[in-house]
């Protein structure tokens, strides 16, 4: 005969409390949301809430999916509220990307550290499990939530999002051809003051091959570039008319020139397609632009934006 189980209510409620808190924390970090304490306890106790209304004569209604997605748009609206509606879909698809990540470290901490076959059976009643749950178990979900919130955005931008932005494109100066992976970098603003045209930056690396040999030997020696000696040097080549002095600014450097030559054509490309633009110039950039070398330039977002429209 199976003897009763004894469920004690403050219990269950001050571990999902606990835990709720957690949630929503790691989630604002995630996504880098506003928030403060008393929203995040305010939309935790919420959720606490919902964790002992099974034990109510009319709980059991709620505990459907259609339950469980307004208590947890409850939550969003009162931990983070005044989002917009595209901000807010947000923030409620970072909390069940964060929760499972949590509920997937507690399940394995159970198959490493508890070796009973009753833990798994205690995973049919969640109530029950979280008014009882181990330390370690709990601790799981404490390192998950917080090496989200410390480590997850940081390493979506460098991954996912820096591979999203990042586009093939090659360069052409008459018969030569030279392909590079660029960044899209929404910083890059500069534009040639008196043509207009947007800048793409490329590491001098790459461009080498492609350079004439006054022009690298004038690079490599280390002086500020100078464009009537240049174009001196240049003089008869199909480079005379195309070498170029854009000025910028930059961190630690408020009047600097670079130095950048117009080629024939820079193909984007993209999923569906390769677009062709003649009227941007190529930035020559002397250090590395992506210490692991993911992506040796960075293009105008401009330039994107005229590719996919």
């Amino acid at each position: 005969m199976l003897s009763p189980q004894v469920v004690y209510l403050d219990v269950v409620f001050g571990i999902n409390w606990f835990l709720d808190y957690l949630l929503l924390w790691a989630t604002a970090k995630f996504a880098q949301l506003s928030t403060s304490a008393w929203r995040l306890a305010l939309g935790a106790t919420a959720g606490a809430v919902y964790a002992l209304l099974p034990f109510s004569a009319a709980g059991h209604a709620a505990l459907g999916a259609g339950g469980k997605l307004l208590f947890s748009l409850f939550m969003v609206w009162l931990a983070y509220g005044g989002l917009s509606l595209r901000r807010f879909w947000q923030a409620v698809v970072y909390l069940y990307l964060v929760a499972f990540a949590m509920a997937g470290a507690m399940l394995g901490a159970i198959y490493f550290f508890d070796g009973r076959l009753d833990a798994y059976g205690l995973l049919n009643g969640l109530l029950l499990f979280l008014s009882r749950i181990p330390s370690a178990w709990l601790l799981a979900a404490v390192a998950a939530a917080v090496v989200l919130a410390r480590w997850g955005a940081p390493l979506l931008r460098r991954s996912f999002l820096s591979s999203f932005f990042q586009v093939p494109v090659v360069i052409r100066f008459g018969e030569s051809r030279l392909a590079v992976r660029a960044l899209v970098d929404t910083g890059n603003q500069l534009r040639d003051p008196l043509t207009g045209r947007p800048v793409i930056i490329v590491e001098y690396e790459v461009l080498r091959p492609l350079l004439p040999v006054s022009l690298r030997q004038h690079i490599e020696s280390g002086e500020e570039p100078d464009l009537s000696r240049l174009a001196e040097e240049l003089r008869g080549s199909p480079w005379a008319s195309r070498v170029h002095l854009v000025p910028f600014t930059s961190i630690g450097r408020s009047h600097g020139m670079l130095l950048c030559f117009r080629p024939d054509e820079v193909v984007v490309v993209t999923t569906d397609r390769m677009v062709r633009v003649k009227d941007i110039l190529v930035g020559i950039h002397r250090q590395k632009l992506s210490p692991q070398g993911s992506y040796r330039a960075l293009l105008h977002p401009d330039v994107l934006q005229a590719a996919i429209g």
